[in-house]
């Protein structure tokens, strides 16, 4: 799961991001807006929210459970034109699950730790321009790197996942080489399993990416 993988503010993001970076694109003097042959790295936060999670816990029932979370986020742009580009961006990321309303009543599961590689393909609306949304589509990997289990819980197992995204997004000049980015990425998770002696679910659960950024452009 880029942290994964959860899970760039809507309209509120990207609304104070271009507020605050509003005085520095009026100094800028070099050229605005992101043209063919660019190299973009992108360095921000993000909050990853689980979004419609349902699970099967067989013979003692319940449901798995996940907090939002905020991770740090990294990525890089080559805009193959002036409209389309190609983004690679991954992480890592520990994220904590919980069943509740089981026949044991409430009780932690454990922790696991993900990396993640995501690969988008994205449409620039405004090549040049100061201000420049996009919309993109891409797949990413999952890759389950280790699994703790909470006391009293036995150690289980869970799947590596290939998941598919939609995003939406802006980059907004600043100055000279620097830019302010906002984006929102759905990310649509395939049902995973968690499996281990005496204990098994599956959970559904997508998730929504939402977070702000720098970015520096080569």
């Amino acid at each position: 799961m880029l942290s994964y993988p959860r899970g760039l503010s809507q309209v509120a993001g990207a609304t104070l991001a271009m507020a605050l970076c509003g005085p520095f694109a009026m100094a800028a003097n070099s050229p605005s807006g992101l043209m063919q042959g660019d190299w973009l790295v992108r360095a921000g936060a993000a909050r990853l929210a689980p979004v419609g999670m349902q699970s099967n816990i067989p013979v003692i029932g319940g449901n798995v459970e996940t907090l939002d979370e905020t991770v740090p986020t990294l990525d890089i742009s080559y805009f193959l034109t002036d409209h389309w580009a190609l983004q690679v961006a991954g992480g890592i990321s520990s994220t904590a699950y919980r069943l509740t309303d089981s026949a044991f009543g409430d009780f932690d599961i454990g922790t696991v730790k993900t990396a993640t590689l995501a690969l988008m393909a994205q449409y620039h609306f405004r090549p040049g321009a100061a201000l420049n949304p996009y919309l993109g589509a891409g797949v990413a990997r999952s890759h389950t790197l280790r699994v703790n289990p909470a006391d009293n819980i036995p150690d289980f197992d869970v799947e590596s996942l290939n998941s598919v995204m939609l995003g939406a997004g802006l980059d907004y000049h600043l100055s000279g080489r620097w830019f302010a980015s906002a984006a929102m990425v759905y990310i649509s998770v395939p049902t995973y399993h968690f499996e281990g002696e005496g204990f098994s679910a599956e959970v559904d659960m997508d998730t929504l990416l939402t977070g702000l950024g720098l970015g520096y452009r080569f």
